[in-house]
């Protein structure tokens, strides 16, 4: 058997990473203030609605999560009473009873269980991204342009919480995509460039940049994006593309 070295324990480039690399290249032009005029534009099947020269930079498939109870702890189990006599109807009754005991006993966790608040996915689709803000094509399109979003954090790899305010009310929703770290630095730099995350760079996942230089596909430094840009970039495939 051959000995393991330490090429093979490192994982392989993938797609993902080339959308980490393409995401530090569009850092690295918004935050050195430089034209995205060359940006590779993506298709959609609908417009950019929310400036006169957006265009569509990256898309991908997304999944939307709002923080919620499924139910609110109430239960109810109807169970049929058996009646009987004699050995044999009595232990049908006995029967009865530790069958329903047991029916409402689990009907009872199970709303309890129900009650507790936890991240609910209730939407999935593409997300576009522009320099204004991002789409979500659900099919229905749900426009967020920067300026109506109050707070944003990256809080797993491939995962943002962001708050806002909807034309229903304050929203708090957590998206998972491989695009939403180039989500939170677009509305980063645009709405809150002193941002913690983007400041220190802590918005790329733990590691990242070490895994880039073996892979000799690490992004040059870039001021005011925390670490990220690369010169000479290559487009990603536009996985969820129309």
């Amino acid at each position: 058997m051959g000995q393991k070295t330490a090429a093979n324990s490192v994982p392989p480039w993938t797609q993902r990473d080339e959308v980490l690399r393409y995401t530090c290249y569009l850092a690295a032009l918004l935050a050195g203030g430089h034209s995205t005029q060359d940006v590779h534009e993506v298709l959609a099947p609908f417009p950019p609605t929310i400036g006169g020269d957006e265009k569509f930079w990256a898309t991908g498939p997304f999944v939307l999560s709002d923080f919620r109870a499924l139910g609110d702890g109430s239960w109810q189990v109807t169970t049929p009473f058996v009646f009987g006599t004699g050995a044999v109807g009595l232990g049908l009754v006995a029967g009865s009873l530790v069958g329903g005991s047991i029916a409402k006993s689990r009907a009872r966790r199970a709303a309890h269980a129900a009650a507790v608040p936890r991240w609910v996915p209730i939407e999935q689709g593409n997300v576009y991204l522009s320099q204004y803000g991002f789409y979500m094509h659900t099919p229905s399109i749900l426009r967020w342009p920067w300026t109506d979003l109050s707070g944003m954090s990256v809080v797993a790899p491939a995962t943002v919480h962001f708050t806002g305010n909807s034309e229903h009310g304050p929203i708090s929703w957590l998206l998972q995509s491989d695009w939403a770290e180039l989500l939170f630095v677009s509305w980063a730099l645009a709405i809150h460039p002193r941002h913690p995350q983007l400041v220190t760079g802590g918005w790329l996942p733990q590691g990242w940049i070490e895994h880039a230089r073996f892979h000799q596909r690490a992004p040059q430094p870039a001021a005011g994006a925390g670490v990220p840009g690369i010169a000479a970039p290559e487009t990603p495939d536009q996985r969820g593309s129309d």
